[in-house]
Protein backbone atom coordinates (compact mmCIF):
# COMPACT_ATOMS: atom_id res chain seq x y z
CA UNK A 1 0.00 0.00 0.00
CA UNK A 2 3.00 2.33 0.41
CA UNK A 3 3.17 2.72 -3.37
CA UNK A 4 1.27 5.99 -2.86
CA UNK A 5 3.39 8.97 -1.86
CA UNK A 6 1.66 11.07 0.81
CA UNK A 7 2.51 14.62 1.78
CA UNK A 8 1.02 16.34 4.83
CA UNK A 9 0.41 20.09 4.62
CA UNK A 10 0.36 21.98 7.93
CA UNK A 11 -0.21 25.67 8.60
CA UNK A 12 1.04 26.97 11.96
CA UNK A 13 0.59 30.18 13.91
CA UNK A 14 1.65 30.71 17.52
CA UNK A 15 1.15 27.05 18.30
CA UNK A 16 3.92 26.49 20.83
CA UNK A 17 1.60 25.06 23.49
CA UNK A 18 0.41 21.99 21.55
CA UNK A 19 2.51 21.54 18.43
CA UNK A 20 4.97 19.02 19.89
CA UNK A 21 2.21 16.47 20.51
CA UNK A 22 0.89 16.93 16.99
CA UNK A 23 4.32 16.55 15.41
CA UNK A 24 4.99 13.46 17.55
CA UNK A 25 1.76 11.88 16.32
CA UNK A 26 2.68 12.62 12.70
CA UNK A 27 6.17 11.13 12.85
CA UNK A 28 4.66 8.03 14.47
CA UNK A 29 2.25 7.36 11.60
CA UNK A 30 2.15 3.74 10.44
CA UNK A 31 2.23 4.94 6.82
CA UNK A 32 5.31 6.80 5.48
CA UNK A 33 4.69 10.53 5.01
CA UNK A 34 6.43 13.78 4.17
CA UNK A 35 5.45 16.88 6.14
CA UNK A 36 5.56 20.42 4.74
CA UNK A 37 4.86 23.18 7.27
CA UNK A 38 4.10 26.78 6.38
CA UNK A 39 4.42 29.06 9.38
CA UNK A 40 2.01 31.97 9.09
CA UNK A 41 4.14 34.58 10.88
CA UNK A 42 4.35 33.13 14.39
CA UNK A 43 5.75 35.40 17.11
CA UNK A 44 6.18 32.75 19.83
CA UNK A 45 8.53 29.73 19.88
CA UNK A 46 6.60 27.75 17.24
CA UNK A 47 9.35 28.16 14.63
CA UNK A 48 12.06 27.07 17.06
CA UNK A 49 10.11 23.87 17.78
CA UNK A 50 9.56 23.23 14.05
CA UNK A 51 13.27 23.67 13.32
CA UNK A 52 14.10 21.29 16.16
CA UNK A 53 11.91 18.58 14.60
CA UNK A 54 13.14 19.38 11.10
CA UNK A 55 16.71 18.77 12.26
CA UNK A 56 15.75 15.51 13.95
CA UNK A 57 13.55 14.04 11.18
CA UNK A 58 14.42 14.01 7.48
CA UNK A 59 10.78 13.90 6.37
CA UNK A 60 9.92 17.35 7.79
CA UNK A 61 10.51 20.67 6.04
CA UNK A 62 9.15 24.17 6.54
CA UNK A 63 8.77 27.58 4.95
CA UNK A 64 8.20 30.90 6.68
CA UNK A 65 5.62 33.38 5.47
CA UNK A 66 3.83 36.56 6.36
CA UNK A 67 0.61 36.31 8.33
CA UNK A 68 -2.23 35.88 5.83
CA UNK A 69 -4.68 33.80 7.89
CA UNK A 70 -5.42 30.10 7.82
CA UNK A 71 -7.43 30.02 4.55
CA UNK A 72 -4.85 31.82 2.41
CA UNK A 73 -2.05 29.93 4.16
CA UNK A 74 -3.50 26.59 3.07
CA UNK A 75 -4.03 27.75 -0.50
CA UNK A 76 -0.37 28.77 -0.53
CA UNK A 77 0.48 25.28 0.73
CA UNK A 78 -1.55 23.73 -2.09
CA UNK A 79 0.58 25.63 -4.59
CA UNK A 80 3.82 24.69 -2.78
CA UNK A 81 2.91 21.00 -2.45
CA UNK A 82 5.12 18.28 -3.90
CA UNK A 83 3.69 17.61 -7.35
CA UNK A 84 5.27 14.14 -7.25
CA UNK A 85 3.04 13.09 -4.36
CA UNK A 86 -0.13 11.10 -4.98
CA UNK A 87 -2.14 12.17 -1.95
CA UNK A 88 -2.17 15.15 0.41
CA UNK A 89 -3.37 15.42 3.99
CA UNK A 90 -4.09 18.62 5.89
CA UNK A 91 -3.03 19.10 9.49
CA UNK A 92 -3.70 21.62 12.22
CA UNK A 93 -1.06 22.41 14.83
CA UNK A 94 -2.88 21.40 17.99
CA UNK A 95 -4.47 17.98 17.43
CA UNK A 96 -3.19 14.44 18.03
CA UNK A 97 -3.47 11.89 15.25
CA UNK A 98 -4.11 8.19 15.77
CA UNK A 99 -1.26 6.02 14.52
CA UNK A 100 -3.17 4.58 11.54
CA UNK A 101 -4.91 7.80 10.46
CA UNK A 102 -3.07 8.15 7.15
CA UNK A 103 -3.03 4.40 6.53
CA UNK A 104 -6.84 4.26 6.80
CA UNK A 105 -7.25 7.22 4.46
CA UNK A 106 -4.89 5.82 1.82
CA UNK A 107 -6.62 2.44 1.96
CA UNK A 108 -10.00 4.05 1.26
CA UNK A 109 -8.77 6.52 -1.37
CA UNK A 110 -6.96 3.76 -3.26
CA UNK A 111 -10.38 2.17 -3.90
CA UNK A 112 -11.80 5.36 -5.41
CA UNK A 113 -11.52 6.63 -8.98
CA UNK A 114 -8.25 8.55 -8.66
CA UNK A 115 -8.63 9.90 -12.19
CA UNK A 116 -11.21 12.24 -10.68
CA UNK A 117 -10.90 14.67 -7.73
CA UNK A 118 -11.30 12.51 -4.61
CA UNK A 119 -11.55 13.38 -0.94
CA UNK A 120 -11.56 11.38 2.29
CA UNK A 121 -12.46 12.74 5.71
CA UNK A 122 -13.33 11.19 9.04
CA UNK A 123 -15.01 11.70 12.37
CA UNK A 124 -12.86 12.79 15.30
CA UNK A 125 -12.76 12.37 19.08
CA UNK A 126 -12.90 15.65 21.00
CA UNK A 127 -10.36 16.48 23.70
CA UNK A 128 -9.79 19.55 25.85
CA UNK A 129 -6.61 21.55 26.40
CA UNK A 130 -5.40 18.95 28.91
CA UNK A 131 -5.99 15.95 26.62
CA UNK A 132 -9.15 14.85 28.44
CA UNK A 133 -11.72 13.22 26.15
CA UNK A 134 -14.92 15.25 25.92
CA UNK A 135 -18.08 13.18 26.01
CA UNK A 136 -20.64 14.47 23.54
CA UNK A 137 -24.38 14.14 24.13
CA UNK A 138 -25.08 14.99 20.49
CA UNK A 139 -26.82 12.20 18.60
CA UNK A 140 -24.64 10.87 15.82
CA UNK A 141 -25.97 11.45 12.34
CA UNK A 142 -25.35 9.13 9.44
CA UNK A 143 -23.71 11.45 6.97
CA UNK A 144 -25.19 11.79 3.50
CA UNK A 145 -22.53 13.63 1.47
CA UNK A 146 -23.38 15.36 -1.77
CA UNK A 147 -23.03 18.60 -3.68
CA UNK A 148 -26.47 19.69 -2.48
CA UNK A 149 -25.16 19.42 1.07
CA UNK A 150 -21.75 20.93 0.37
CA UNK A 151 -23.26 24.11 -1.01
CA UNK A 152 -24.89 24.91 2.37
CA UNK A 153 -22.87 22.90 4.93
CA UNK A 154 -19.36 21.58 5.46
CA UNK A 155 -18.92 18.09 6.94
CA UNK A 156 -15.25 17.82 5.95
CA UNK A 157 -13.16 18.95 8.91
CA UNK A 158 -9.87 19.93 7.28
CA UNK A 159 -7.53 18.22 9.73
CA UNK A 160 -9.21 14.87 8.99
CA UNK A 161 -9.02 15.24 5.21
CA UNK A 162 -6.81 13.49 2.66
CA UNK A 163 -7.16 14.34 -1.03
CA UNK A 164 -5.71 13.01 -4.26
CA UNK A 165 -3.62 14.84 -6.85
CA UNK A 166 -6.61 15.63 -9.09
CA UNK A 167 -8.37 17.46 -6.26
CA UNK A 168 -5.22 19.36 -5.34
CA UNK A 169 -4.91 20.48 -8.97
CA UNK A 170 -8.53 21.65 -8.96
CA UNK A 171 -7.82 23.67 -5.81
CA UNK A 172 -4.76 25.50 -7.16
CA UNK A 173 -6.97 28.34 -8.40
CA UNK A 174 -7.78 30.23 -5.19
CA UNK A 175 -11.36 31.53 -5.13
CA UNK A 176 -12.28 35.16 -4.65
CA UNK A 177 -14.03 34.07 -1.47
CA UNK A 178 -14.59 30.90 0.54
CA UNK A 179 -15.76 30.38 4.10
CA UNK A 180 -13.00 27.82 4.70
CA UNK A 181 -10.52 25.97 2.52
CA UNK A 182 -11.85 22.53 3.57
CA UNK A 183 -15.40 23.56 2.66
CA UNK A 184 -14.16 24.55 -0.80
CA UNK A 185 -12.56 21.11 -1.23
CA UNK A 186 -15.81 19.43 -0.17
CA UNK A 187 -17.67 21.35 -2.88
CA UNK A 188 -15.07 20.45 -5.50
CA UNK A 189 -14.97 16.74 -4.70
CA UNK A 190 -18.74 16.25 -4.53
CA UNK A 191 -19.34 18.07 -7.81
CA UNK A 192 -16.41 16.75 -9.86
CA UNK A 193 -15.35 13.46 -8.33
CA UNK A 194 -15.84 11.28 -5.28
CA UNK A 195 -16.13 11.92 -1.54
CA UNK A 196 -16.03 9.52 1.41
CA UNK A 197 -16.89 10.21 5.04
CA UNK A 198 -15.38 7.72 7.50
CA UNK A 199 -17.59 7.52 10.62
CA UNK A 200 -14.74 6.06 12.67
CA UNK A 201 -12.68 8.68 14.57
CA UNK A 202 -9.08 8.80 13.37
CA UNK A 203 -7.70 11.57 15.58
CA UNK A 204 -8.12 13.66 18.73
CA UNK A 205 -9.55 17.05 17.81
CA UNK A 206 -8.61 19.62 20.41
CA UNK A 207 -11.12 22.14 21.75
CA UNK A 208 -9.59 25.22 23.34
CA UNK A 209 -9.98 28.97 23.40
CA UNK A 210 -7.80 29.60 20.34
CA UNK A 211 -9.61 27.22 17.97
CA UNK A 212 -10.48 28.77 14.63
CA UNK A 213 -13.56 26.54 14.41
CA UNK A 214 -15.12 24.36 17.08
CA UNK A 215 -17.52 21.51 17.72
CA UNK A 216 -19.92 21.54 20.65
CA UNK A 217 -20.60 18.60 22.95
CA UNK A 218 -24.25 19.09 23.97
CA UNK A 219 -27.52 20.23 22.41
CA UNK A 220 -27.72 23.59 24.20
CA UNK A 221 -24.19 24.63 23.29
CA UNK A 222 -24.66 23.26 19.79
CA UNK A 223 -27.89 25.21 19.29
CA UNK A 224 -26.29 28.43 20.57
CA UNK A 225 -23.30 27.92 18.29
CA UNK A 226 -25.53 27.06 15.34
CA UNK A 227 -27.74 30.10 15.83
CA UNK A 228 -24.71 32.36 16.22
CA UNK A 229 -23.06 30.89 13.15
CA UNK A 230 -26.22 31.07 11.01
CA UNK A 231 -26.88 34.67 12.10
CA UNK A 232 -23.33 35.68 11.27
CA UNK A 233 -23.28 33.90 7.93
CA UNK A 234 -25.45 36.32 6.00
CA UNK A 235 -24.11 36.61 2.45
CA UNK A 236 -21.12 34.34 3.19
CA UNK A 237 -22.65 31.25 1.63
CA UNK A 238 -23.91 33.26 -1.33
CA UNK A 239 -20.46 34.79 -1.89
CA UNK A 240 -18.94 31.32 -1.76
CA UNK A 241 -21.47 29.99 -4.27
CA UNK A 242 -20.76 32.89 -6.64
CA UNK A 243 -17.01 32.25 -6.37
CA UNK A 244 -17.58 28.59 -7.13
CA UNK A 245 -19.79 29.39 -10.11
CA UNK A 246 -17.16 31.79 -11.45
CA UNK A 247 -14.33 29.24 -11.29
CA UNK A 248 -16.09 25.93 -11.87
CA UNK A 249 -19.68 26.53 -12.95
CA UNK A 250 -18.93 25.57 -16.56
CA UNK A 251 -17.71 22.14 -15.42
CA UNK A 252 -20.97 21.14 -13.75
CA UNK A 253 -23.64 19.07 -15.45
CA UNK A 254 -27.00 17.53 -14.65
CA UNK A 255 -28.35 17.78 -11.11
CA UNK A 256 -25.30 19.64 -9.73
CA UNK A 257 -25.64 22.33 -12.38
CA UNK A 258 -29.34 22.65 -11.54
CA UNK A 259 -28.57 22.97 -7.81
CA UNK A 260 -26.00 25.71 -8.34
CA UNK A 261 -28.25 27.65 -10.72
CA UNK A 262 -31.12 27.49 -8.22
CA UNK A 263 -28.91 28.71 -5.40
CA UNK A 264 -27.31 31.50 -7.43
CA UNK A 265 -30.73 32.71 -8.56
CA UNK A 266 -32.48 32.66 -5.20
CA UNK A 267 -31.74 36.29 -4.24
CA UNK A 268 -33.42 37.71 -7.32
CA UNK A 269 -36.36 35.37 -7.76
CA UNK A 270 -38.87 34.39 -5.05
CA UNK A 271 -40.05 31.44 -7.15
CA UNK A 272 -36.47 30.19 -7.31
CA UNK A 273 -36.18 30.67 -3.53
CA UNK A 274 -39.28 28.58 -2.93
CA UNK A 275 -37.96 25.87 -5.25
CA UNK A 276 -34.76 25.72 -3.20
CA UNK A 277 -36.69 25.50 0.08
CA UNK A 278 -38.81 22.57 -1.07
CA UNK A 279 -36.03 20.80 -2.93
CA UNK A 280 -34.68 17.67 -1.23
CA UNK A 281 -31.51 18.09 -3.26
CA UNK A 282 -30.35 20.99 -1.07
CA UNK A 283 -30.02 19.97 2.55
CA UNK A 284 -28.12 20.03 5.84
CA UNK A 285 -27.37 16.83 7.71
CA UNK A 286 -29.38 17.40 10.90
CA UNK A 287 -33.17 17.80 10.70
CA UNK A 288 -33.23 20.85 13.01
CA UNK A 289 -30.36 22.47 11.11
CA UNK A 290 -32.24 21.93 7.89
CA UNK A 291 -35.39 23.57 9.20
CA UNK A 292 -33.51 26.59 10.59
CA UNK A 293 -31.55 26.92 7.36
CA UNK A 294 -34.65 26.82 5.15
CA UNK A 295 -36.33 29.48 7.29
CA UNK A 296 -33.29 31.78 7.03
CA UNK A 297 -33.14 30.98 3.34
CA UNK A 298 -36.75 32.13 2.90
CA UNK A 299 -35.83 35.34 4.75
CA UNK A 300 -32.94 35.92 2.32
CA UNK A 301 -30.48 35.61 5.22
CA UNK A 302 -27.69 33.46 3.79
Amino acid sequence: MSKYKVQILMSTYNGERFIRKQLDSIVMQSYPVQLLIRDDGSTDSTLDIIKEYEKKYNNISHVEGKNVGVIHSFFKLFRMADKEADMYAMADQDDIWFEKKIEAAVKRLSRMNLKKPCMYCSAQTLIDADDNVLISSMREVKMKPGFGNSIVENIATGCTCVINKKLLEAALAEPDYTVMHDWWLYMLSTSMGEFYYDPKPRMYYRQHGNNTMGTRTNYIDEFKERFKRFSGNKNKLYRQMCSFEKLHGDKLTGEDKEILEMMIGYKKDMKCRIRCIFSNKIYRQRFTDNMIFKLLFLMNHI
